[in-house]
């Protein structure tokens, strides 16, 4: 019996047209994830599409956030939840796309 797939590497990054705001980063199988099969908790999981749909909610102003403050604070809450994502799945590498560090986030200091 086969395996079910598991990433090896996810990108938490904000969509417009889904609901979970978690990408596959294998380039064979780059796109949205759907949290449910991640097997994370459900807090997290709900904080995470929280995340995305502030983003989605700034699609009539060409997703510009309603001030600079705005947006850090929401650039800081994702970063966060990537850090939280790599706790509870650690045997995957978990990437942020809204800043610039490109660095998986356990090579990074915490928040």
């Amino acid at each position: 019996m086969d395996e079910p797939y598991r990433p090896f590497a996810l990108r938490v990054m904000a969509e417009h047209i889904g609901d979970d705001g978690v990408w596959d980063a294998d380039p064979d199988r780059h796109g949205p994830v759907t949290l449910d099969d991640l097997c994370i908790t459900a807090g997290l999981a709900r904080r995470l599409r929280a995340w995305n749909r502030q983003y989605q909610g700034t699609a009539l102003t060409d997703f510009e956030f309603a001030s600079p403050e705005d947006e850090r604070r929401w650039v800081q809450e994702g970063l966060k939840l990537a850090y939280e994502l790599q706790n509870e799945l650690p045997d995957i590498d978990i990437s942020y796309a809204h800043d610039d560090d490109g660095r998986p986030v356990r090579e990074r200091r915490g928040p």
